[in-house]
């Protein structure tokens, strides 16, 4: 007799395990439910996902540097210029179109692009690690220039010139944009 209680009570705590198990089991399923959507909100609110922007600045190294760019007529901040042990991370005052004339034809195509072939040939010549070439990226929202890093410029007089540079299209781009 005693073995038949044994296994009515085995028979009932597995139910009542098995009806915890389910309740969790759907507890859990929509944790990973909101979870799920709290994601996509984040993917939609923001440009580059978080993991993303963590890994781009850990990449660059350790802030060595902040700096205010400025305009040259009436010290209107224009935007920042972090700079890293390994890059520099641009971010304009306020988005512009990333067609912008000043802006494609000048920072983008001569400026970036010029270092960006300079490095290249450093490379193909056996002179430079491709690793250690310089190279840059765009951050857009949409159409926007929302940010540019840049990696591995490698010299003050390329980051001078960068940062000049930044001024200039900043000033053309801001004027232009805030004039339409």
């Amino acid at each position: 007799m005693e073995n038949t209680v044994d296994v009515k009570k085995l028979l009932e705590l597995r139910d009542k395990l098995d009806s915890r198990i389910k309740e969790l089991q759907e507890e859990l399923d929509l944790l990973n439910e909101v979870k799920s959507f709290i994601d996509n909100i984040i993917k939609s609110q923001s440009i580059v996902p978080a993991t993303e922007l963590v890994s781009k600045q850990q990449d660059l190294g350790k802030l060595v540097e902040t700096r205010e760019i400025r305009s040259r007529v009436g010290n209107e901040l224009l935007g920042t210029v972090e700079v890293y042990e390994n890059g520099i991370s641009i971010k304009p005052i306020k988005p512009f179109n990333k067609d912008n004339t000043a802006f494609r034809r000048f920072f983008k195509d001569k400026i970036l692009e010029g270092f960006k072939q300079e490095d290249d040939k450093l490379v193909k010549d056996g002179q430079l690690r491709r690793e250690e070439a310089f190279n840059y990226e765009v951050k857009l929202d949409g159409d926007n220039v929302v940010g540019i890093v840049i990696r591995n410029y490698r010299s003050d007089e390329r980051l001078r010139e960068i940062i000049r540079a930044t001024r200039w299209t900043l000033e053309r781009v801001l004027k232009e944009e805030g004039g339409e």
